[in-house]
Parts: C-alpha cells; structure tokens; sequence
C-alpha cells in the first residue's frame, strides 16, 4: 500500500503567501496607473472647467456656469481666422505628408531590403531635431531661396508631420502580403497600378489615420508657425500666445477645450481605424 507523505509545511504557506504578495502587486500597480492618469489628466480638466467661468478670472473652481467665453470666441475674428487658417494648413500639410510618407514608406519596405533599419531611422530624424532649430533653418533658407511665406510654412509642417505618415503607413504595409502584389504584376500591371488598385485598398485605414494624426500634429504646432507664418496669417496657437502677453480670461480655456475636443475626437478615430499603438509601431 502506498504511503501518504504528509506535504512540508513550507509548500503549505507558499501559497497563500505567493497570493498576498500578488494581490499587494496588483494594487501597487493600479495605484500607480491611477495616480499618472490623475496626474496627466487634472491639468486638461482644470483648463475644462475654467472656461466655463461666467467671470473674467481664471479661477478654478469656477464661481458658476456660463457659455459666455465660448460665445466670446465665436465673435472674436482674430481667433476664429487663426482657427479657420489653422483648420486649412493643418489638411494641406495632412495631405501632403501623407502622400509623401507613402511613397517613402513604400520604398522602405519594398525596395531597401537590409538598409530598412537606416531608412526607418532616416525618417525619424525629425521627430528628435527640436521643432525650434528646424524652424530656423527653413527661416533661413528661406533668405536664400526667395519662396512665399506660406509656402515656407507648409513645407516646414510637412517636415514635422512626415515622420508620423512614414511609421504609421510602414505599420500598415507590413499586414499586405507582398505576394498580392507580385501575382497582380504577373498579369500584367504595372508597379504604380498595383500601388493604386491593390496596395492603397488594402491600407486605406492606415492612410486615413496617417492623414488625421499629421493634422493633429500640424494643428497643434508653435514653433513652426511663430518663425514662419507672415502679417495676417497666424494659426490657433499663436494667437493665443499673443493674446495672453497681455490679456488672461477665461477665452484661452475655451479655446483650449474646443481644441482638446477635436484632437480627442479625431484620436478617437484613428484609434477605432488601426489603433495608436499600431500607428507609432515602426
């Protein structure tokens, strides 16, 4: 008959010491991600509530509830032409860089084989130059390439915008099966109709969520805007940095929330399209 063996008394306690360890892990991680969340997320609820002051003090909390910065807004030219302007630069630059980003990403992935790393790295290297030196070296070449100003700007916010066209049109290239596109060359098409009618299709979220997050990187510029842009022509964000030199109200919130909004509401977006993660993964 076999014989029972009574099991060690320190596999006993293991156990139960191994599960009050996780669930003290557990809760340390979920307090940890709470507090970065309240963290990150407290100064854009403080700017939310802000606007809806009734009074000219950006107190927080607000002293009530009125719509009244947002109608100031509304009737303010100044910032409602800088909006409208900056709507306009932010879909022409999207447009562009994402054409161009294509055609660079394509490359990359089809035509470099062992140098894709270098490209890959290439491509990038705008988002490690600050914004500030690029500004000023366009400003430059500018005084020896007489070009219009706005030209100027929307080749600069082309530059910053490539990099986010490139990684995310590159994230999605890689889930088309180059094999497509060799049997619709074996039967006769060429490189740039197999480009349109076969690898475009294929990819059209991650174009579209390419085109929405260069805008939103355009949209949101400074730097770019405020060594470049020209008399009359100033986007959203300088004209808020102007306007506070020497005025604080609470019409900065508003303004601050309408685009906190659109920029939420486009993420949305290219999340629900490929996902943010996707769309950075290179």
């Amino acid at each position: 008959m076999p014989h029972d063996h009574p099991e060690p008394a320190a596999a006993v306690t293991a156990t139960p010491r191994r599960r009050t360890t996780g669930r003290v892990g557990r809760y340390v991680l979920g307090t940890t991600v709470t507090a970065i969340y309240v963290f990150l997320l407290t100064p854009i609820l403080i700017i939310v509530f802000t606007s809806f002051n009734p009074t000219t003090s950006n107190t927080f909390p607000p002293t009530g509830f009125s719509l009244r910065w947002y109608g100031e807004f509304i009737n303010n030219s100044s910032f409602t032409e800088a909006f409208e302007f900056s709507l306009w630069l932010g879909a022409v630059a999207a447009v562009l860089a994402t054409v161009i980003g294509f055609m660079s990403a394509y490359g990359i992935v089809r035509f470099l084989g062992r140098r894709r790393e270098m490209g890959q790295s290439l491509a990038l290297l705008p988002i490690m130059i600050p914004h500030i030196l690029i500004s000023i070296s366009l400003l430059l070449a500018m005084t020896l390439v007489p070009i219009p100003e706005i030209s100027g700007l929307i080749m600069g916010h082309v530059v910053i915008c490539l990099p986010f066209t490139i990684a995310g049109i590159i994230a999605s290239l890689e889930g088309v099966d180059e094999q497509l596109e060799l049997a619709a060359m074996t039967l006769g098409a060429s490189r740039m109709r197999t480009m349109v009618e076969v690898v475009i299709p294929l990819i059209a979220p991650g174009l579209l969520s390419a085109l929405i997050f260069a805008f939103i990187v355009s949209f949101g510029d400074v730097y770019i805007a405020l060594f470049l842009s020209g008399p009359g022509r100033t986007t959203l964000p300088i004209e808020i940095f102007s306007y506070m030199q020497w005025e604080s109200t609470p019409i900065v919130a508003a303004i601050t929330t309408v685009q906190i909004l659109l920029i939420v509401v486009l993420g949305l977006i290219v999340e629900r399209l490929v996902g943010l993660r996707k769309m950075m993964r290179v």
